[in-house]
C-alpha cells in the first residue's frame, strides 16, 4: 500500500510541476532585446523631420530610435526602479526616471560618485540614491543596470550620458528572464547596504 501512495505522490508532484511550468509559460512571455550603439550613428528620417513618401518606420541604426525603446521600458515601471549607473547625466533618461517618481514609483539610485546635476536634481525630488563614499572611494562603483519593477534589467557597456548614447560604441540588453534578473536585485540590495 505505501508503494502506491508514494508513486501516487511522485506521479502527482510530477504533474503539478508540469502544470505549473505549462501555466509559467502560458502567461509569462520572455522579453529579450540587444541594443548596440555604434557611435556617431545617423538618425531616422522621422528624428531628422523630413518627409517621407512612405510609412515611417523605426531605423534599426538609429540612436534615438534605441534610446526610446529604453525610455518606453522606464515609463512602464508601475512599482520599483533600481538604477545602479557609474555614470548619469543624459537629460531625456534623466525626465523618464523622474517623471516615473512623480507617478509614484519608488526609485532608488546608486552612483559611483554624486557630483553631477542630474543626480543632484533627483535627490532634491526626494529619489533615493545611494553612492561610492568613505571607505570604498578607492575603488570604482562601475556597474550598469537598472532593475524595473523587480522584473526586467536592461544592463551594458552603457552608462546614461549622451557620449556614450551619441558618439560610443556600446551595448545594452534588456530581458524579463527572470534567471539572469535575480541576480541583478540579489546584488543592488548588496550594494544599498554596503553603501549606506
Amino acid at each position: 500500500m505505501s508503494t502506491i501512495r508514494l508513486l501516487g505522490s511522485i506521479t502527482f508532484a510530477c504533474c503539478s510541476a508540469a502544470f505549473t511550468t505549462l501555466l509559467y509559460n502560458y502567461f509569462h512571455q520572455e522579453e529579450t532585446e540587444v541594443l548596440f550603439f555604434y557611435g556617431t550613428m545617423p538618425i531616422c528620417n522621422f528624428h531628422r523631420n523630413l518627409a517621407s513618401n512612405t510609412t515611417t518606420i523605426q531605423n534599426n541604426e538609429c540612436f534615438e530610435c534605441k534610446l526610446n525603446k529604453i525610455i518606453g521600458w522606464l515609463n512602464k515601471t508601475k512599482k520599483t526602479l533600481d538604477i545602479c549607473m557609474y555614470m548619469f547625466s543624459h537629460e531625456l533618461l534623466a525626465n523618464a526616471v523622474i517623471a516615473a517618481h512623480k507617478r509614484g514609483v519608488i526609485v532608488r539610485i546608486i552612483v559611483n560618485e554624486d557630483n553631477l546635476q542630474t543626480t543632484w536634481k533627483m535627490g532634491n525630488m526626494g529619489i533615493l540614491k545611494r553612492f561610492n563614499k568613505g571607505i570604498h572611494n578607492e575603488n570604482l562603483m562601475h556597474h550598469k543596470f537598472i532593475i524595473v519593477d523587480n522584473k526586467k534589467v536592461i544592463s551594458g557597456s552603457q552608462n546614461w550620458t549622451k557620449t556614450s548614447v551619441r558618439a560610443n560604441w556600446e551595448n545594452s540588453f534588456i530581458t524579463n528572464n527572470c534567471e539572469l534578473v535575480n541576480p541583478f536585485r540579489n546584488e543592488f540590495q548588496r550594494l544599498w547596504k554596503v553603501f549606506n
